[in-house]
């Protein structure tokens, strides 16, 4: 087996290793001897350290959903004025499903995505950011400009949770069918609508009110930390 293949295949078996067990369940070890490598170094060989066999991961499987992502998004910014909510809710959940369902793609990515996001030893953030979160931070963007209803601060946060609930929504139900292949359509299609309803929804009065709290907290800081002028 030459290199590459040595290096696919230990990615692709810890991913499904970390999908089914959870990544502080998975010895380095066990992804050896499940890739078939009698070589016990193959690992460190290919990876050094586990953080990087994570980040081979990503790579492996969020480049091309990240380069989907952005490609739908760019489409929506060239027509603006007739862009829907939904349609960027679908840029954020169809080039994950769709990967889901393409040839050598499968569900293990998605269950994998959703331990990594839960474990406190994980920083996904840290492992994507700048390389493969474009589409996202191209989704807070837009969705800044079409809800101008609530504060950006505020359109983020939604959007950063929205795309956690995503995965989660999409792992669980793959756990729940037993389906490693896909998952319905009218799933999906409802999972949209939620998504929708949680991000556009008006802000609560409380909510306005404590961000606003933690607006003249996070102001007090900042100006705290800025040096004296003399």
């Amino acid at each position: 087996m030459s290199d590459a293949n040595t290096r696919l295949s230990l990615i692709e078996t810890a991913e499904r290793l970390f999908a089914e067990k959870g990544i502080d369940n998975v010895s380095l070890r066990e992804i050896n001897r499940a890739a078939g490598q009698k070589n016990v170094a193959a690992l460190h060989y290919h990876f050094g350290t586990r953080e990087s066999l994570l980040e081979a991961i990503f790579e492996h499987r969020m480049s091309g959903v990240n380069d989907h992502r952005v490609g739908m998004l760019t489409q929506l910014e060239h027509v603006a004025n007739d862009a829907s909510v939904r349609q960027i809710v679908e840029a954020m959940v169809f080039p994950l499903t769709a990967q889901m369902e393409s040839a050598g793609g499968g569900t293990n990515y998605v269950r994998f995505l959703s331990h990594a996001i839960s474990d406190p030893n994980v920083n996904v953030g840290q492992l994507v950011r700048n390389k493969y979160d474009q589409g996202m931070a191209q989704t807070r963007r837009i969705a800044r400009r079409m809800l101008t209803h609530l504060p950006g601060e505020i359109v983020d946060l939604r959007i950063t949770l929205a795309g956690n609930y995503m995965v989660h929504a999409l792992a669980d139900e793959v756990r729940r069918t037993a389906d490693t292949t896909h998952v319905s359509a009218f799933f999906i299609a409802n999972l949209i609508d939620s998504i929708v309803g949680a991000i556009s929804a008006p802000a609560s009065e409380e909510t306005l009110s404590q961000f606003a709290q933690v607006s003249r907290i996070g102001a007090k800081r900042s100006t705290s930390h800025e040096p004296s002028k003399r």
